[in-house]
């Protein structure tokens, strides 16, 4: 067979361009596939997590706490940001590439000919792998939305929603409402869910009530407040109390911690942190690619942010450096998301602008991104062709200890990361 010999890039490059659309929502064509390999979660201890934002730190929150406490864990996320095989890792450990390459070996023994897109090999790739591995625990990301969303052809033991902000209107729906929706979709009949906002929308309590789940929600049904010494959290049964909170976490951070131990409380109250132990994990907690600081000659931040919300939070982590030192921000979006909406929430901590274009038809261009900043009113916006460039520039261009703000897309912030850590 011709792909025998494939190494991972070639098998990568053959599903980019197996499915003529790069986003197809559908359930039906990995749903025939998926029940030809006998995929089987486990039963008390999956974890589907859904939202516009904060999905990734609240899969890494809990992934922490259950390596901490002895499990096997399986996770799933996406996209990456340097490597492919960051996508599905064992205990954190990415897996490497002869293993991704044996289950995209298998999926493609029942395939059949139906036209599965990169998301939907890459989501059987690591279901495939869990199962092998006999993961304890299984933490899937969902990737887009959540009802047709590919991760969403298994029944997980509890469904994680952190939030819900306009996102993705292209595919999702132009309100927030039809976004809840979409995203409410994850919720499985008579399965606990879980909402990470005070902000309730209606259609997933909604869905919740038809489907007889289970809702948890943030500030009805679990608590997290604080003193100016320590935190607390409330779940319906447990309290942790002293918890010392990172002091660059903005409330996103904060949203994100209440549920993740909440989810744990519902599905097994025994696998909750003590304080202690919640705080040494804490005190090493980091999600690559959100709000990293790498330390060189200048202060370099990393933050994947694409959206007013996101955009919000960011801020508030900006303010808890210095709020009164001005940044160098290079910024790349994609042609669905807000660019004024994005930059006015970020503008005052800004003293110039660098805008690029980034490797991926769905980029801006630069030339729309400059125009957009000026026509808004913005002066100090230097306009680069390319990525290595806006980086090159901005090195060379500032001062020792300068601090600099890459944002905008797991797009631009992936190759950041590469070229600074070749630096």
């Amino acid at each position: 067979m011709f792909m025998e010999n494939w190494g991972l890039a070639e098998w990568l490059h053959w599903q980019e361009t197996l499915n003529p659309k790069e986003i197809d929502l559908d359930l039906h064509r990995i749903g025939i596939v998926a029940s030809r390999l006998d995929i089987v979660p486990p039963v008390n201890r999956t974890f589907l997590i859904a939202g516009t934002n904060g999905k990734g730190t609240t899969l890494a929150l809990i992934e922490d706490i259950l390596i901490q406490k002895g499990l096997r864990v399986g996770s799933y996320t996406s996209p990456h940001l340097v490597d492919y095989n960051e996508r599905i890792c064992i205990n954190k450990l990415p897996i490497d590439d002869s293993r991704l390459i044996d289950s995209f070996k298998l999926i493609e023994s029942v395939r059949e000919g139906i036209l599965l897109t990169y998301f939907e090999y890459s989501t059987l790739a690591a279901f495939i792998t869990f199962n092998q591995v006999d993961c304890d625990a299984w933490l899937i990301e969902v990737g887009l939305g959540g009802r047709l969303d590919a991760t969403n052809i298994i029944t997980p033991s509890i469904s994680l929603i952190t939030n819900v902000a306009l996102d993705h209107q292209e595919w999702l729906g132009t309100s927030l409402e039809e976004i809840a929706k979409e995203k409410a979709g994850i919720i499985s009949a008579k399965i606990p869910s879980i909402f990470g906002d005070p902000s309730l929308p209606k259609n997933i309590e909604q869905t919740a009530l038809e489907k007889e789940s289970d809702l948890h929600v943030l500030s009805r049904d679990f608590f997290i407040s604080s003193n100016c010494d320590s935190s607390e959290w409330q779940g319906k049964y447990a309290v942790i109390d002293s918890i010392m909170i990172p002091s660059h976490w903005g409330p996103g951070e904060y949203h994100n911690l209440a549920l993740s131990l909440a989810s744990i409380e519902i599905v097994d109250s025994e696998l909750l942190p003590s304080s202690k132990e919640l705080n040494c994990l804490l005190n090493n907690f980091s999600v690559s690619g959100r709000f990293e600081i790498i330390e060189k000659k200048q202060t370099w931040i990393l933050d994947v942010a694409h959206n007013p919300h996101a955009a919000e939070n960011l801020r508030k982590r900006l303010e808890s450096l210095d709020p009164y030192k001005k940044i160098t921000a290079i910024l790349s979006l994609m042609q669905d998301k807000d660019i004024i909406g994005f930059v006015k929430v970020l503008d005052d901590l800004v003293a110039h602008w660098i805008v690029c274009e980034m490797d991926t038809p769905r980029s801006h261009s630069v030339q729309t991104l400059q125009k957009k900043l000026i026509d808004y009113g913005i002066s100090n916006v230097t306009a680069e062709s390319g990525l290595l460039e806006a980086f090159s520039n901005v090195k060379n261009h500032t001062k020792k200890n300068d601090r600099i703000l890459i944002t905008g897309s797991f797009e631009i912030v992936g190759p950041a990361k590469k070229w600074l850590n070749s630096e």
